[in-house]
């Protein structure tokens, strides 16, 4: 089952042609649905490039604005983007320098929050690039982009738990694999989920938290070949973002 199919969001480039086949976007208007959808999936990365350039926040928040609004929304870079020529983030991280070397401004800031008024940072996306070890603009791009795509994995993976009443299995897969690996939170010893959860024993817990990891890696690698145009490239992938995820 695809993820659309298991009623996630589109793959990538099914998202990316979407987005590029959307009506041209209305003066005062927001963005059509794939659009909005593409953004949000590439905001966190290209907000944390901005902001480790030396961008205080208010800045970086504007550049990012500025540049969904001149470039995704106000160009052509969607119906140049190909499969065939490579990763969709490769062709927006080179657009991206390109954008805040030439330090395009055309829009004032009151037009752009028209069009995107919900999609700015937020606290925690804040701490997460201030809080991240030192970090070239280009490895916080990417470690952005990997983490984003990993929650947006755990998220329909929770969801998708929590209908098929594991909601025991996700607290435990949550203290033993989410949080430590998201938050650098210690994992939670197994005698203490036995005792919190009413548990039998250290194996029905490890049991348990296997059921859903075996979710969480069968969705990530789908979510990830979605985003590549050739199927042996999918391990290479999943190496490169689970190393961009431990940058954090």
């Amino acid at each position: 089952m695809s993820p659309t199919e298991a009623g996630s969001s589109h793959t990538n480039w099914a998202l990316i042609h979407d987005a590029a086949q959307g009506d041209p976007l209305p003066a005062g208007e927001g963005p059509n649905h794939a659009m909005e959808q593409l953004v949000r999936r590439y905001w966190p990365a290209v907000f944390a490039y901005i902001r480790k350039l030396g961008h205080d926040v208010h800045e970086a928040s504007d550049l990012t604005q500025g540049f969904v609004c001149d470039v995704l929304l106000g160009r052509n870079l969607l119906q140049n983007a190909n499969p065939t020529r490579g990763k969709f983030r490769s062709l927006l991280l080179a657009s991206l320098q390109n954008y805040v070397r030439e330090k395009h401004r055309f829009e004032s800031r009151q037009k752009r929050s028209t069009a995107l008024s919900d999609l700015r940072f937020d606290s925690r996306l804040l701490a997460a690039v201030d809080g991240a070890k030192a970090q070239s603009p280009e490895h916080a791009f990417s470690s952005q982009w990997g983490a984003t795509l990993v929650r947006r994995v755990l998220d329909g993976v929770r969801q998708s738990s929590l209908r098929s009443g594991l909601e025991i299995h996700w607290a435990i897969f949550e203290a033993r694999v989410v949080r430590p690996m998201l938050f650098n939170d210690p994992r939670v010893p197994y005698p203490q989920l036995i005792e919190r959860l009413n548990l039998t024993d250290a194996g029905q817990a490890a049991n348990m938290m296997i059921t859903v990891k075996r979710r969480f890696v069968h969705a990530l690698i789908e979510e990830v070949g979605a985003t590549v145009n050739d199927p042996l490239q999918v391990e290479e992938e999943l190496r490169e973002l689970l190393r961009e995820v431990e940058r954090q």
